[in-house]
């Protein structure tokens, strides 16, 4: 990732995560994150709606930063990249392949990496940014805080998503190490499936007022 686009995410610190199952929710939903002031999203790869979805929000919100998520398929980097408003890639785990895709097509990436293995297979290709995935089930920040002090030195990055939420966004945001977090808790299915925009701008504007009274300590 360019020193760019990692200042853009660092500064925004909350990328909420999408799945939208029906393309009509796809301007309500990213209209509900930008009024809560989130203007990342991370949109999963994981249904029919998905990159029609991603087009009109590009279309119809500029100003909202879209990563696309679940990159797991040969061809989905070089597709995606071609998009209008995709500005970065992210998948849950390493796979060699998709990174080198990714990289080839100019998609900036940040895979997904759980152990010390898999972030020196990440920084063996290039990679300084990466997603940590599953953070609290890997055992939290505690965890991150252990195998990145080895690599420390290298300066990486880390967005850590699953399990993440309200209750403990603070102490991710309190890591120098944290790039950004990703939450679909701000965004979830259930939320959007009912419609209820309200609450999904609640979510995320508590969640950007957090990471920023926690990185202005």
């Amino acid at each position: 990732m360019s020193e760019e686009i990692l200042a853009k995410l660092e500064k925004a610190g909350i990328i909420a995560v999408l799945e939208i199952e029906k393309e009509s929710d796809a301007i309500p939903v990213a209209s509900a994150l930008l009024e809560g002031g989130v203007n990342v999203i991370e949109l999963a790869l994981r249904t029919q709606a998905a990159e029609p979805s991603i087009l009109l929000i590009a279309e119809k919100f500029p100003q909202m930063m879209i990563g696309v998520g679940t990159i797991i398929e040969s061809g989905q980097a070089a597709r995606v990249q071609r998009y209008a408003g995709v500005q970065f890639g992210v998948s849950p785990g390493i796979n060699p392949a998709i990174v080198r895709e990714a990289l080839s097509c100019g998609l900036p990436f940040a895979p997904g990496i759980a152990t010390p293995s898999e972030l020196e297979l990440a920084l063996s290709l290039g990679c300084r940014a990466v997603k940590f995935f599953p953070a609290e089930g890997m055992g939290g920040l505690k965890f991150l805080k252990s195998i990145d002090a080895p690599y420390k030195h290298l300066g990486v990055r880390y967005i850590p998503l699953g399990g993440v939420s309200q209750n403990n966004l603070a102490d991710y945001a309190g890591a120098s190490q944290i790039l950004a977090i990703g939450g679909s808790w701000i965004a979830s299915k259930e939320l959007i499936k009912a419609a209820n925009w309200g609450e999904i701008t609640k979510a995320a504007k508590a969640a950007k007022q957090l990471w920023d009274d926690t990185r202005r300590k």
